[in-house]
């Protein structure tokens, strides 16, 4: 596993709901077609855009930071962008100069110059964004990293959209004079972001919708923790068994869950105890209801009520379609409008993604948990009359990694 670029490991009792992944395993072939991507523009001089999509805690970020690893290990050069590089020269002149500095951890000559304001003023000038990149004649291959991406579309119809629309065609055409590859991660709507400022094709193996990990990943995963961090003594499989029953291959929660039965590991000498195991579930839950709570965090109770009632108690079947979600917030609100803005809303939110020819909830906990704590409020409501009766949700179809 290449090293991570960012250096130190979170504190042992935080656990952090982005950035890289302590312990990786998995998304092989993703790796696999960058690697060829990287091979290909080296000899083409050449550049495109490479697009990772996926709901939240599907483990973007973390797989953003194996792939710009693996890329300067083949002698790329790496560049972490934000949204106002892309319209703003200046910014993405200072960007580029603070971004060697921060790899080679010194100071050159060359850095000195390229990081002080008059030269970045010199260098941007008048300039658009596309010529700062053309002006930075690189030794190396550049690849430019652009995380939350979905944020992309908030140009759309505004007065930077211009500008960004020609940066970004430049980019993802290959037309700068060396090769250059914007790699960009996001939420599901990314795709249809980057199609807002007419960006919308990509070519096959450089699109990623992302899910969750393979079975082999995701139990490799734990076991580092177990093993490596936690210094487990004997055979962790009935933990391992124990934890894959609570985390269905997603990323977010497969560390959330392992890093506790680690610490659990840790503080007991590496003694595997079934209530140590317990705890570690139980506190594994317990995180799991927290970050639900953020997914749901910015909209009213009787809007995701009211998504539960929509969502049909069908395990074999397909997801539920977009339009008989929306026909039943429609009824509830009275404004199909205010109806197709909320599915929107919950689709950005990672609370709903597309699945086949409908909509689900991307994670099988998550959908177990609106059902549970939705349905608590209802006989909690039943006397003030605000309730109706609830069915329970859809089948979950979560879109899983071939194994490689």
């Amino acid at each position: 596993m290449a090293k991570s670029r960012h250096s130190s490991d979170p504190p042992s009792g935080f656990i952090p709901d982005r950035g890289p992944a302590r312990y990786f395993h998995g998304r092989k072939k993703i790796r696999r077609d960058f690697k060829e991507l990287l091979r290909y523009a080296s000899q083409k001089t050449w550049g495109t855009t490479f697009l990772i999509q996926g709901a939240p805690g599907v483990g973007k970020t973390a797989l953003l930071e194996e792939i710009a690893s693996d890329a300067l290990e083949n002698q790329w050069d790496v560049v972490d962008i934000n949204l106002d590089d892309l319209y703003n020269s200046f910014h993405m002149a200072q960007t580029i100069g603070e971004s060697h500095v921060a790899r080679k951890q010194t100071v050159t000559t060359v850095d000195a110059k390229l990081l002080s304001r008059d030269h970045i003023k010199e260098v941007a000038g008048d300039s658009s964004v596309t010529q700062v990149l053309q002006r930075m004649n690189p030794d190396l291959g550049v690849i430019l990293i652009l995380d939350e991406a979905q944020r992309i579309g908030a140009f759309s119809g505004t007065p930077n959209e211009i500008p960004v629309m020609g940066t970004l065609d430049t980019l993802h055409n290959g037309r700068l004079p060396h090769p250059v590859i914007l790699l960009a991660a996001g939420l599901r709507t990314t795709l249809k972001a980057f199609g807002s400022l007419k960006i919308s094709r990509f070519a096959e193996d450089c699109l990623v919708e992302l899910g969750a990990l393979n079975k082999a990943s995701e139990r490799a995963v734990i076991q580092d923790w177990l093993k490596k961090k936690g210094k487990a003594k004997g055979d962790p499989t009935a933990w391992i068994d124990a934890i894959v029953k609570e985390t269905h291959g997603w990323p977010r929660h497969v560390q959330s869950y392992a890093k506790r039965a680690a610490d659990h590991l840790e503080a007991g000498g590496g003694i595997m105890t079934t209530e140590r195991l317990n705890a570690s579930l139980e506190a594994g839950r317990e995180g799991r209801k927290v970050y639900y709570k953020q997914r749901v965090g910015d909209f009213y109770g009787d809007e995701i009520q009211c998504l539960v009632n929509s969502i049909l108690d069908n395990p074999s079947g397909p997801p539920t379609s977009r339009i008989e979600i929306i026909s039943s917030l429609a009824e509830k609100y009275g404004d199909r409008s205010k109806a197709e803005k909320l599915v929107k809303d919950f689709i950005e939110a990672g609370i709903l993604e597309k699945s086949g020819v409908g909509l689900a909830v991307p994670i099988p906990s998550m959908h177990t948990w609106l059902k549970e704590e939705y349905s608590r409020e209802r006989h909690m409501n039943q006397n003030s009359g605000l309730e109706r009766s609830y069915p329970n949700p859809p089948a979950f179809v979560v879109s899983g990694e071939k194994m490689a």
